[in-house]
């Protein structure tokens, strides 16, 4: 049994407590939260909480790390980081892989949305002990290549047969701009019991594809072969198309990542369908030097988690910093929102909430300590700036 008091413990599911103490058992579970120091608790200067979520990151594309120059908006990104990446080759690719995992787990991270198309970082979460889920995601290109996407992805992961416990799998389509509504159908009945992901409304010419048929997206189609197999202009916005096809009403409800332009209708929707989305603010600015409208999110009342994205749009792998720049981008966010986005939401819309992502009695989430001068509110001190450390008191 281990017992640490703090100048703040900030539990995420109720109010942060003041000169509290936490007693842990031998595995790491929570058994007491309580008020007061006890005197056996060895101390802690900063804040005591949940370990942090990042409920959407490429690990695989780790080696990219400064390679794709940004602010040209998505395709001028995406051109550069595809050439980086054909270049570096898979050997260097994955060598990357363990030191980035390394880095997420010394930012206090848990639990990953992890986005891949090769299953290459599978050991190396498995290796750090870290939790969530594999999304193996598929393209158009995939099921023109293989004949049957989905079934050459789920046999890639029965070729693993040493897979993780900590870790589920599921198979993900990428975005409605690269993968038709054939295959995102198909794909979203794959991995029963287990939440999916997409990537939607990043980019202008994503609603273009799909609105009208204008834009970029029909000549990259047609070059990679894809354009004829499948009926891409669906005469509406990406959210609604994703809603007809029964893609929100999955069950566990879907992970939306970005979400950068989306209209109040489409928030709406989303928020019914009780989806989560995924903010991933520092990989937007070096993107496309936009945001998304967080504040109409959390007014349309939707579930919102954060992730990094990859090392190829982003400097690090910290989920501190991902908090202080939706903090610097938007004063008027509540910080205990953003806070409880980046513990409870990611680990909720990974299936994970149950155990992870708050400090309970009964609850194993990993415990981490955020050292430093917390001052009179624990949730500023945590969304203000990177920390200067961040100390595991306990694992999940």
């Amino acid at each position: 049994m281990q017992r640490f008091s703090a100048d703040w413990m900030v539990p995420v599911i109720g109010p942060p407590l003041r000169d509290a103490t936490i007693t842990l058992d031998g595995a790491g579970r929570v058994l007491a939260l309580e008020p007061g120091r006890h005197p056996e608790a060895e101390p802690i200067a900063g804040v005591v909480m949940p370990a942090l979520t990042n409920a959407h990151v490429h690990l695989e594309l780790s080696a990219l790390r400064g390679r794709a120059p940004g602010g040209r908006g998505f395709l001028g990104w995406v051109v550069s980081m595809l050439a980086e990446r054909q270049a570096l080759g898979r050997e260097a690719l994955r060598a990357a892989i363990p030191d980035a995992v390394a880095e997420a787990v010394r930012y206090g991270t848990a639990a990953v949305g992890d986005i891949t198309n090769t299953l290459d970082a599978v050991p190396a979460l498995a290796a750090a002990g870290l939790r969530g889920v594999v999304f193996h995601e598929l393209l158009e290109r995939d099921d023109l290549e293989h004949g049957d996407a989905v079934a050459w992805a789920r046999a890639q992961r029965a070729a693993i047969s040493d897979w993780p416990d900590g870790l589920a799998y599921a198979v993900a389509p990428h975005a409605p701009y690269s993968t038709s509504a054939d295959l995102i159908r198909r794909a979203m009945a794959a991995s029963p019991g287990v939440p999916t992901s997409i990537h939607v409304a990043e980019d202008p010419d994503e609603l273009a594809l799909l609105r009208d048929g204008s834009g970029p997206w029909p000549r990259i189609l047609t070059a990679f072969g894809v354009w004829e197999r499948a009926e891409w202009v669906a005469g509406r916005g990406p959210v609604e198309h994703l809603d007809a096809l029964g893609f929100l009403a999955r069950r566990p409800p879907p992970l939306l990542i970005h979400m950068v332009h989306a209209s109040a209708d489409e928030l709406a929707l989303v928020a019914a369908r009780e989806a989560t989305i995924v903010l991933c603010p520092r990989s937007n600015l070096h993107i496309g030097q936009e945001l998304a409208d967080v504040p109409a999110m959390v007014g349309a009342g939707c579930r919102l988690a954060l992730g990094t994205d990859s090392l190829s749009s982003n400097q690090t792998l910290s989920i501190f910093s991902e908090m202080a720049a939706l903090a610097r981008a938007f004063p008027a966010l509540s910080r205990a929102d953003i806070v409880r986005w980046a513990t409870l939401g990611g680990a909720s819309a990974l299936g994970l909430g149950e155990e992870l992502g708050a400090l309970a009695a009964g609850r194993q989430p990993g415990v981490i300590a955020v050292c430093g001068h917390a001052g009179a509110d624990p949730y500023q001190f945590l969304t203000e700036a990177e920390p200067e450390e961040v100390r595991w008191l306990s694992r999940a």
